[in-house]
């Protein structure tokens, strides 16, 4: 029996159908090719993370340079210094050491006033050791020879005792 609309009604026993989204019917490798440039993207980013970071590791002349520091520390009885972490710190050149001498002894003074834990009436003038720029002053007679006048010049005004 028809129903005034046009359509069939309930008595007919039919199924009224609505257009069905076929999206389920998709196979699911239909995004094989996206997860393979993902995957190719992760392992390039992989590869250029593990060369840059292997560009980093020490040469033979920074092991070179920090085993020579090494020894004129322990001539100079400073104590033996680890040749792999000079190495990785100082690398072949002398990093901060030789960037600006004059000023890293300056910071090294104001940080230990900063941060001595003392204060005020508590903080009290020392006379420091000569082996306490002893050691700078090796690292830049290996690292950087050219300015050892500059690091002399900072260094002259200062009062130090032998250490006994």
């Amino acid at each position: 029996m028809m129903t005034t609309s046009g359509r069939m009604g309930p008595d007919d026993q039919s199924v009224n159908t609505a257009p069905v989204d076929d999206l389920h019917k998709r196979p699911e490798n239909t995004h094989w090719i996206l997860y393979s440039v993902l995957a190719a993207a992760f392992v390039g980013l992989l590869v250029w993370g593990l060369v840059v970071f292997n560009q980093h590791k020490q040469s033979a002349e920074a092991v070179a340079k920090a085993t020579e520091l090494s020894e004129r520390f322990e001539r100079a009885r400073l104590g033996p210094l680890d040749v792999d972490a000079t190495a990785r710190v100082l690398g072949t050149d002398g990093a901060a050491a030789c960037t600006d001498p004059d000023n890293a002894l300056k910071t090294g003074v104001l940080d230990q006033q900063l941060v001595s834990g003392a204060a005020g009436p508590g903080q009290r003038p020392i006379l420091a050791t000569s082996n306490l720029v002893e050691g700078e002053r090796l690292a830049i007679s290996v690292y950087c020879p050219d300015r050892s006048a500059e690091f002399e010049s900072a260094v002259a005004d200062l009062k130090l005792v032998d250490e006994n």
